[in-house]
């Protein structure tokens, strides 16, 4: 890598995440206002938009800095690979400090204004159980869950098969690819590295397909005023999240397959494969963010749900609570699902990223 493709890579990736972050809370839906419950006609009363206004600004003036930082790393350093790694989680982390922030600003608001208004928090309507939609959701799952099984399957025979071969395999080995797919850190051979990356790979393309079937098992709240209208769009939003998560799947998978194989090989990661699932795998995201955005869960109508109480939720993003069987819930604050680390598995599923990130760091 060299200064100008680490300006071209690194700059543009962190002016995507500032976007993003700027955006959140307008793809958030109309049920939280920065992770507290909020009936939305309030969401534009002069003490909340003053906090909106903060927290764009505070971000603005953190991605700022971070690009300085970046350009610093790049130009003064010669520090490519910190330039792609320091700023990006330097920056992720002073924004959730942000958003930590601002959270706790509109949590203190809301309580001040309820003393005198009385209908700040959501409508608590009944919650609809309906046994033909449950049906046809869990219909819907299980065949994307049976798609979504092939690719992960593949990465972890694919895995496997690296193992078997660990003699074959040169005595220097890449442990670091760069955007054109060339290898551009090395180490020693030994078992516990290939294992490590291939536990890595596997891993990782565990965690999507767990992921994408707990998002799509995820509740969905229909809404009482027009509950057949809703159904019809609950399913199918339900089958277009199922299509993108399958692309997601597909490009992630082969994106560690041919890593896989590059270990094995001792060789580069294929140029065309790694940017083509590269961009397959963005459009796909925003893509989802688009569906998700628009998805009738997070309308202003929805019915109201447990997952919808302010107190099962630490910093409004973490959700927590034992008596809920949910697996994955949607987010509060941005686009996507949560874990819910009430639970045992929810805690160990929460737990797991960051023992194969660790691992990654001491092995490889």
């Amino acid at each position: 890598m060299n200064s100008t493709i680490a300006l071209i890579v690194n700059v543009p990736t962190l002016l995507l995440l500032y976007v993003l972050i700027y955006f959140t809370q307008s793809l958030s839906g109309k049920r939280q206002f920065y992770g507290v419950s909020l009936n939305s006609d309030y969401f534009n009363k002069s003490e909340f938009k003053a906090l909106d206004k903060k927290f764009k600004f505070l971000v603005s003036i953190g991605f700022i800095i971070f690009t300085i930082i970046t350009l610093i790393c790049i130009y003064l350093f010669k520090a490519y690979e910190v330039s792609s790694i320091l700023p990006m989680l330097g920056f992720c982390l002073y924004q959730f400090l942000v958003y930590i922030h601002i959270h706790n600003k509109v949590k203190a608001s809301k309580s001040e204004l309820a003393l005198n208004i009385s209908d700040l928090d959501l409508e608590k309507t009944k919650v609809i159980l309906d046994t033909n939609f449950i049906h046809d959701k869990n219909r819907i799952v299980k065949r994307f869950s049976m798609l979504f099984t092939i690719p992960t399957v593949i990465v972890i025979l694919v895995g496997i098969y690296v193992l078997t071969q660990y003699e074959s395999i040169p005595n220097t080995i890449p442990t670091h690819w760069g955007p054109s797919g060339a290898a551009d850190a090395f180490a020693e051979k030994s078992f516990i590295k290939i294992l490590s990356q291939v536990l890595m790979m596997t891993g990782i393309g565990v965690i999507v397909y767990i992921s994408s079937i707990a998002s799509l098992k995820a509740r969905a709240k229909l809404c009482i005023d027009s509950l057949d209208d809703s159904k019809k769009a609950h399913l199918h939003y339900l089958n277009m999240f199922g299509f993108t998560f399958f692309v997601l799947n597909v490009s992630c998978q082969i994106i560690f397959i041919s890593i896989l194989i590059a270990t094995l090989n001792a060789s580069s990661v294929n140029t065309f494969v790694l940017w083509s699932c590269t961009i397959v795998t963005i459009l796909a995201a925003i893509y989802q963010t688009y569906l998700y955005y628009k998805s009738p869960s997070k309308s202003k109508n929805a019915v109201y749900s447990v997952d919808d109480e302010d107190s099962f939720w630490i910093f409004g993003c973490i959700y927590n609570n034992p008596n809920d069987p949910s697996f994955f819930v949607t987010k509060r604050f941005g686009v996507g699902w949560t874990v819910n680390i009430g639970t045992t598995k929810g805690k160990i599923y929460f737990a797991i990223p960051f023992v194969i990130i660790l691992l990654s760091l001491v092995f490889i």
